[in-house]
């Protein structure tokens, strides 16, 4: 029997809406949730967050596995120190995460996870607390990275898409467009040179909308996946 796979946007540390939708449609064992970035787990540096965001998910999942890539709102410092794979050892059973360049198995189907993205209000952030270096996809992230995927999950998108509907994924307010910076999504544009897929989901413009048959922006909805 197939699992169910799930697809949200951004929770920004807050599992309440995970644990709801899990309660509302009865999910469990046999079914996935996957988070396209900003999940912020782990944020201060003393661990807190992480631990008590585990405990709370465990205690209400019902069995169903989290899967998560990373965003821009991410403490890098804690994730680089897990060194463990896709799987937070020792600490949750049912909340795995997937490096940049994992393939993740959803039913025989191939799913290339790519996390990141960057902070355009870094400018009022600070290094190590509320922003890291690390957040930017590089080229070293998508070096060898080819072939044909059924899904890609990514946190931003490539700059093709976001620059041809900026005026459906800028939504911040008080930034001017013309000084951001899209180091990640102009990365990502040349991962989607080198392969093909039949569907792009992500996230990171807190606005849930398909763009076409191919490619969807999520936020606060979830979607089905086979």
């Amino acid at each position: 029997m197939n699992k169910r796979w799930f697809v949200t946007g951004d929770i920004h540390g807050n599992f309440n809406d995970i644990i709801e939708f899990i309660e509302k449609f009865n999910l469990g064992e046999n079914d996935n949730i996957i988070i396209v970035g900003d999940v912020a787990l782990a944020w201060r540096k003393d661990k807190r967050d992480y631990n008590l965001n585990i405990q709370q998910y465990e205690k209400w999942c019902n069995g169903t596995h989290l899967y998560w890539i990373d965003g821009n709102h991410e403490n890098f410092d804690i994730i680089k120190s897990w060194d463990c794979g896709n799987q937070i050892y020792n600490n949750s059973e049912h909340i795995h995460y997937c490096p940049r360049g994992y393939v993740l198995d959803i039913n025989g189907k191939k799913a290339l996870c790519m996390g990141g993205a960057d902070s355009i209000d870094k400018y009022r952030r600070t290094e190590h607390l509320t922003w890291w270096k690390d957040e930017t996809v590089t080229d070293k992230d998508i070096e060898g990275i080819s072939g044909h995927y059924d899904y890609v999950f990514t946190h931003c998108c490539p700059f093709s898409l976001f620059n041809e509907n900026k005026v459906y994924l800028c939504t911040l307010t008080n930034i001017n467009e013309d000084n951001a910076i899209h180091d990640s999504e102009e990365t990502l544009e040349k991962l989607k040179n080198n392969i093909t897929y039949d569907k792009w989901i992500w996230g990171h413009y807190h606005i849930n909308k398909k763009i076409d048959d191919k490619h969807i922006c999520l936020y606060e909805d979830f979607i089905e996946i086979e």
